[in-house]
């Protein structure tokens, strides 16, 4: 990122190079070193810049040398990836005495365009680009074959996690080297001085497993060395959150501490986490967008805290699927110049247009994904019709659950029915029932998260368990209750009424016993009818008889 310090005035060149040979910082093994050469200058001499590229001191008062010496007494780490544009002072002929003058007074712009002037004892000079270099793993980088003459070197490029850009110097071939040698170096070794930061962000798994539960973001942020005569403009942690996520907040702003634990990973000591005191910064949000921004105490007390890890603890709730990914990824916006204290009025939210890419943490992942489930009549046997086909049953209920004994549910098998902890909420919502075409829409679960969009695992394991079955069925009991379910990242899509997540079945009831028509009531019922008629026969025969007498 960059913090640009804007021009400095020099007192003169080599007070200049002086100045930044003090304040830079560790040099490689294999540093340059430069023989001087005693007597009047040699015109048809080249000779080289060679720039040394590492982080601020912090702590020591070690420096090192125009002609390479001392190297060994610094100990802060080099910065690989700056590049550097060298300009030629056109006009300015060093071979002649006349065009030392001034040299003491000449000051390096602050940036170098095509009408870019540099002002040497009153006269105005023009600058021509002749070499663009860029350091290497030791942050080393040599610029060659120059020519007797005065340079602009200017930082022009350099990596985000890069705070801030040296200030733009001049330097002279040859160098007179007064403060050591008493000779001239053709071989000049600069010491530009950068600081460097990073930020870093994990994502916690959700308070629960369902659609309106709270993630957590844990963004942390390395306080950067700065030079002793800097401050910070500002110092501010963003996040922007995707729109499927509300209530963004900041839970809490700390200092921690980093551990290897027993596999080797680097976690939170949680013995040596303190919160910061919050009169030192303000959360400010907007819409999607959460910043923590330093006051003027808060950069003033940053400054103190040079290699410190700030963790801010972002939180937001989930409340759409979509695609089933949501990105997440925040910003760290830093920068610093040359001044006595801190702005009194710091920003509180990013620069519009910063002059500089700002580290950005790696990108986290947290992965969605809905339940489709079709509840079927199991004794519809009317053609050959296969579970998508049968009669759907409305009015069943079911429950979600979380597989029992595992973090990270095994994907690839979803068979286990042991359960654990109470039903899964969706919205407020832990039971769900079956509609008019028997569809089941649990309408969000969580499936996994990550660092870095690893999708190797976008399935998660669940259990359904049926709680009521619709009117006129069976209810299983104990384990039939229960039946795996597998959520896909994403919403499920029904193509041509199949596709569902699951299919639960139901069989009916018994009724109860019902009077039949035929068989052995019918025939009692002849039975009992001809004993009755044969009875009123006899009678009738009876009356007969004796009426005849």
């Amino acid at each position: 990122m960059g913090i640009r310090k804007h021009s400095r005035v020099f007192a003169s060149a080599i007070a200049l190079l002086g100045a930044i040979a003090m304040s830079f910082t560790a040099l490689p093994a294999n540093a340059a070193t430069s023989t001087p050469t005693y007597g009047n200058i040699n015109p048809a001499q080249q000779g080289s810049i060679i720039i040394h590229k590492h982080e601020y001191q912090n702590g020591t008062s070690a420096t090192a040398n125009p002609d390479g010496t001392g190297e060994d007494k610094l100990k802060t780490a080099t910065i690989a990836n700056v590049q550097f544009t060298v300009y030629v002072i056109n006009g300015l002929d060093l071979s002649k005495s006349g065009s030392w003058a001034g040299l003491d007074k000449a000051v390096a712009p602050s940036s170098v365009t095509a009408d870019t002037k540099v002002t040497v004892n009153g006269s105005d000079y023009s600058l021509k680009q002749v070499a663009q270099v860029t350091t290497d793993g030791n942050g080393l980088a040599t610029a060659a074959k120059l020519p007797v003459a005065a340079y602009v070197v200017v930082e022009t490029q350099a990596p985000a996690n890069v705070v801030d850009m040296a200030a733009p110097f001049i330097v002279t071939i040859p160098f007179p080297d007064n403060a050591s040698s008493k000779g001239w170096l053709y071989d000049v070794n600069v010491y530009p001085k950068n600081a460097q930061t990073s930020i870093n962000k994990q994502v916690l798994s959700p308070t629960s497993f369902g659609l309106g539960s709270t993630t957590q973001y844990q963004v942390t942020s390395k306080v950067p060395t700065i030079g002793s005569d800097q401050n910070f403009k500002y110092f501010i942690i963003d996040d922007v959150f995707d729109s499927r996520m509300t209530n963004p907040a900041v839970d809490a702003v700390s200092m921690v501490t980093y551990m290897t634990d027993a596999q080797g990973n680097q976690v939170i000591d949680t013995t040596k986490t303190s919160a910061v005191d919050a009169k030192y910064y303000k959360v400010t949000t907007s819409g999607q967008q959460v910043d923590v921004s330093f006051n003027k105490a808060g950069l003033a007390w940053l400054k103190t805290q040079p290699g410190a890890n700030i963790m801010v603890s972002f939180s937001a709730k989930v409340n759409g699927i979509g695609n089933g990914t949501i990105p997440n990824t925040a910003k760290l916006y830093t920068d610093a110049e040359v001044s006595p204290n801190p702005p009194d009025t710091p920003p509180t939210v990013p620069p519009t247009n910063p002059p500089y890419t700002p580290p950005t943490s790696p990108t986290v992942y947290q992965y969605w994904g809905d339940a489709l489930i079709r509840k079927y009549d199991a004794n519809d046997t009317s053609g050959n019709k296969s579970n998508d086909k049968k009669a759907g049953l409305s009015g069943a209920e079911f429950q979600v659950y979380n597989i029992s004994g595992e973090k990270h549910p095994d994907s690839k098998s979803c068979n286990d029915t042991s359960i654990t902890g109470d039903p899964i909420s969706v919205n407020g919502q832990s039971s769900f029932t079956s509609d008019a075409n028997g569809v089941v829409n649990i309408s969000g679960l969580f499936v996994n998260d990550s660092v870095g969009g690893d999708k190797s695992d976008t399935v998660r394991c669940y259990v359904l368990k049926e709680t009521k079955a619709p009117a006129g069925y069976i209810l299983p009991s104990g384990n039939g209750a229960l039946t795996p379910l597998t959520v896909k990242a994403g919403q499920t899509t029904i193509t041509n009424g199949a596709g569902y997540d699951q299919y639960v079945g139901n069989t009916k009831q018994n009724g109860p016993n019902l009077p039949l028509t035929g068989s052995t009531g019918i025939a009692v019922m002849v039975i009992v009818g001809v004993a009755l008629l044969g009875g009123a026969g006899a009678l009738l025969a009876k009356r007969r008889f004796t009426t005849s007498r």
